[in-house]
């Protein structure tokens, strides 16, 4: 008699966090999924790391994940089983590290024909662009470093500045989606893999609203910002070689990355208080979705509706009416020149010219903490990161709101970018600068 088919589902928590972080997600997903589609067998993997360690990255917890996923394989894993991640905060970003590497056929990672069993990728408060609390977290450590102060945290260094805007990890991230090399594997995960980026915003934390979000409304769900939770995001590239003084890029040229659906749940990315209702974590499961499927938690039903292949749709209709962004910029310097980051200059105008300033755009709100920041690439000391954040006041018959970024560097000819921005989306900006005295 032949077996069932198996679901396999792979939870996988975030930093500082461990399998109790998904409170009773295993009991409560194996009830309403054999329940829901008996057709299957549910098996539920919690792979933990060592999220306190300063040295390791994350993509050593790739591998461990390639490791739990390979042990699987080798013990029978048919064509007709299927693998689902499930990934909280950093998990999301240790499962897209793994998904890529192993489908480039990297060898320290998961044969390429594990990714043709990969069904749902299901993220909760994913920091795919980077995080404020990450940012605040490595500056806390480099504090206490410097005071000579040992205070035990389970945040590893590394990570933290991993997951902190305008980081190399991040910069790879955009880089792998929109480089024409690796089309070929984005398009294969589009129409093989059914992603999700649950998204949280904590409107318990609305009064914190324009510290955090530079809006009142408060647009993070605690530690991810809504526009760094989504994978999606809209590009600008021009790294090549001649231009004139002052080229303009226009908003034409913008491309965009659209392969994974979000929705926005009313949760906070951790709660001391799970199963509280009103204090609902996006991630920790309580106890009352095991009896019930559709106990009132904000996430649970996105959750285990997605591993059964229904659709998914918006439930919360208070939930909509965003208005922040996220703009990142990365500026390429010649080779070799490690110019102080006080020589880049980006200059953000309208479109037309004129100041942001009384326009439907409003950007770097001087109450919002970390509104803005930059920083040098480690591995590409010539490159230089800069973030924005902002917010789009209205929306206005569906047009484009746009930003012109004008880059300039003593020694190099400028150059002026047309990059569109959205609420609730994160825009990115990858330009070179070339020398002034070189002929082209």
């Amino acid at each position: 008699m032949s077996r069932k088919p198996r679901h396999i589902i792979i939870l996988i928590h975030g930093i500082g966090g461990n399998k109790t972080h998904f409170g009773h997600m295993v009991v409560a997903l194996r009830r309403v999924l054999q329940k829901e589609d008996p057709a299957y067998r549910y098996v539920i993997h919690n792979l933990e790391y060592e999220t306190g360690h300063d040295e390791k990255m994350v993509t050593d917890f790739a591998v461990d994940l390639a490791v739990r996923i390979n042990r699987i394989r080798e013990r029978g894993l048919d064509g007709r089983d299927k693998i689902s991640l499930i990934m909280h905060s950093q998990g999301g970003l240790v499962g897209a590290v793994w998904m890529f590497q192993s489908l480039k056929g990297n060898p320290d990672y998961s044969p390429p024909e594990v990714i043709e069993q990969l069904d749902a990728f299901i993220t909760l408060g994913t920091p795919f662009w980077g995080a404020k609390i990450a940012v605040w977290g490595a500056e806390m450590k480099a504090l206490t470093r410097q005071l000579g102060i040992n205070i035990p945290v389970p945040f590893g260094k590394n990570q933290l500045d991993q997951m902190s805007f305008g980081s190399d990890m991040i910069y790879d991230f955009r880089q792998a989606l929109i480089d024409s090399e690796h089309r070929h594997h984005i398009e294969y995960l589009r129409e093989r893999v059914r992603f999700l980026n649950v998204v949280g915003v904590a409107d318990v934390l609305n009064p914190l609203g324009v510290f955090v979000s530079g809006v009142n409304q408060y647009e993070d769900d605690g530690a991810v910002p809504l526009a760094s939770a989504r994978f999606n995001f809209l590009f600008q590239q021009s790294i090549k070689m001649e231009y004139l003084e002052g080229e303009r890029i226009p908003l034409e040229a913008a491309g965009a990355i659209d392969m994974a659906p979000y929705v926005v749940a009313n949760a906070l990315h951790f709660t001391p208080v799970p199963e509280m209702t009103n204090f609902p974590g996006i991630a920790q499961i309580p106890q009352g979705c095991v009896r019930d499927e559709h106990y009132p938690h904000p996430t649970f039903g996105y959750v285990w509706e997605h591993l059964l292949g229904r659709a998914v749709r918006q439930r919360d209709r208070n939930l909509g009416d965003y208005k922040t962004f996220l703009l990142d910029i990365n500026v390429r310097l010649a080779p070799g020149d490690v110019s102080p980051r006080q020589k880049v200059q980006i200059d953000l105008r309208l479109p037309d010219g004129n100041f942001i300033e009384g326009s439907n755009i409003e950007i770097m709100n001087p109450m919002e903490l970390y509104a803005h920041g930059v920083r040098q690439s480690q591995r590409w000391p010539e490159q230089w990161r800069f973030y924005f954040t902002g917010n789009i006041k209205r929306r206005l018959d569906n047009r484009p709101e746009a930003l012109l970024v004008k880059v300039q560097c003593p020694g190099y000819r400028s150059r002026m970018v047309e990059a569109e921005v959205r609420p609730a989306s994160s825009s990115f900006v990858d330009i070179n600068l070339v020398p002034a005295g070189e002929r082209r």
